[in-house]
């Protein structure tokens, strides 16, 4: 059957086969490939981030400048998260989680070269940061899709969580290190180009260990392979038969892609999936706002408010970044075990109320309080950016599970590229700090109470079974 003939019921039993194999060596490695990508994702946007200030000081950048770098980032990243994640519907997960990547070297290569040769200005810097932008975006819909597809219901939580997130904030943590070792050794032009070159090598590495994935056998039986779909399967399960486990038989279950839960399409998904989509838009907004503004306005709060060197900013941020890491492991294994909305309410809640009350006391502690205060608050903030993405791609049916991502991380992205430019004018002053804080804070308590509100609880679903609303 063509990719062009439509595809309405399907009877498989491959869905559940997945959904009942035992984890083996083949799942980590689908986490460890998949992920990776993600991994270069976090590396990607840390490593101007990080460099912000030397970034800064190169190219002769405002505070305005120097605050939209990220932002126009995320532009790119809004147009292909949208465009690419609908392209991993229709074309397949594997097609776009290959193309997004070589997006993402190609604009990793020429930001290197140009700052080595000393070749770039801000108009170059910020079209080239967009480019890679783009290919980031549509490494979400494809990869995270890829992932939930792959991995069985019972631990899928974990899997997502610590394949988006924890890898995605040690590739920030490897970016900060690299960009601080780099700056301490080379003259500053060559040291922040090097670092971009760093993220190309990943890249390629990642790249040659993709090209013996398979395609998502979920995405394979809404084209109507059934064939194809089942030889993955069955390629599985004898990893798991030759450790000598019994694999018990499964029913199995009809998939209706003509109008059933499984089907897709953005009238779909703006209609039966309406308030599913709402939901996943504003967790993405409420989350981008605090993650990004750690490469935007809390390195500028070190640098101008309380003066510190912008060559260890890269260090400081490494620090943040770690303790996102642990969030993110954390609250991903909580949402295998109380559930999707305890997991994310609590990740949002705690975050925001304590972004609050570091606004309120900031001026009355020590820079080392405040320090230590920062690094707990991105604790949740890395963890919320982490815990709804499981949830986020199991609302949504197969056929459509590339563009919904798309479209909330796309719509998502707003936040990050709003709030550099919103919170830019309190930059300067410790007074400043209170409004930055306190805004930030009541974003992240709007993400907790629209979960609350209509967050459906999906723990240890089939996503066949999680899509049905």
């Amino acid at each position: 059957m063509s990719d062009e003939k439509p595809v309405e019921k399907v009877v498989s039993d491959v869905p559940p086969r997945l959904d009942r194999v035992p984890l083996t060596t083949w799942h980590y490695y689908i986490l460890l490939i998949l992920g990776s990508g993600l991994f270069l994702e976090g590396f990607s946007v840390s490593v101007a981030g990080t460099q912000l200030g030397a970034i800064l000081k190169l190219l002769h950048l405002t505070t305005v400048e120097a605050l939209s770098v990220t932002p126009i980032f995320l532009i790119g990243e809004l147009f292909g998260a949208v465009i690419l994640g609908h392209l991993a519907d229709t074309r397949g997960r594997k097609l776009l989680f290959m193309t997004s990547l070589a997006i993402i070297m190609t604009g990793d290569v020429l930001v290197g070269i140009l700052f080595i040769l000393r070749g770039l200005n801000y108009y170059s810097l910020v079209t080239l940061r967009a480019v890679t932008g783009f290919g980031v975006g549509g490494e979400f819909g494809a990869s995270i899709s890829a992932l939930q597809e792959f991995t069985p219901a019972r631990i899928r939580g974990l899997f997502t969580g610590t394949g988006n997130a924890v890898l995605f904030d040690l590739g920030g943590v490897v970016a900060s290190l690299v960009a601080s070792a780099l700056l301490s050794v080379l003259p500053i032009s060559t040291a922040v180009g090097t670092a971009f070159l760093v993220g190309v090598v990943i890249a390629v590495a990642i790249y040659i260990g993709r090209i013996g994935l398979p395609e998502s056998p979920r995405f394979l039986l809404s084209k109507g392979k059934s064939e194809e779909a089942d030889k993955i399967a069955r390629a599985v399960e004898e990893r798991a038969e030759k450790k000598g486990i019994k694999l018990e038989p499964v029913q199995p279950i009809e998939m209706d892609f003509s109008k059933g839960s499984e089907a897709g399409g953005y009238k779909r998904l703006f209609t039966v999936y309406r308030n599913r989509l709402i939901l996943a838009w504003i967790l993405n907004f409420t989350e981008t706002w605090p993650y990004y503004s750690a490469f935007s306005v809390i390195a500028l709060i070190l640098t101008k408010v309380f003066l510190f060197p912008s060559s260890k900013v890269a260090l400081l941020l490494a620090a943040i970044t770690g303790a996102g890491v642990v969030g993110v492991f954390v609250m991903s294994w909580a949402l295998d075990i109380i559930g999707r909305r305890p997991a994310i309410t609590l990740s949002y809640g705690l975050g925001g109320l304590l972004s609050i009350i570091i606004g309120i006391i900031v001026k009355s502690i020590s820079f080392s309080a405040f320090l230590a205060l920062l690094v707990l608050l991105y604790f949740f903030v890395y963890a919320a950016a982490g815990v709804l993405y499981p949830q986020i791609g199991e609302m949504f049916p197969t056929k459509a599970r590339g563009s919904a991502m798309g479209t909330a991380v796309g719509f998502g992205r707003l936040g990050g590229i709003i709030a550099p430019f919103a919170l830019a004018a309190y930059v300067g002053t410790i007074s400043g700090l209170l409004p930055i804080f306190v805004i930030t804070g009541l974003v992240m308590l709007v993400g907790a109470v629209a979960e609350i509100a209509v967050g459906p609880e999906l723990k240890k679903k089939s996503l066949e079974e999680a899509a049905k609303v």
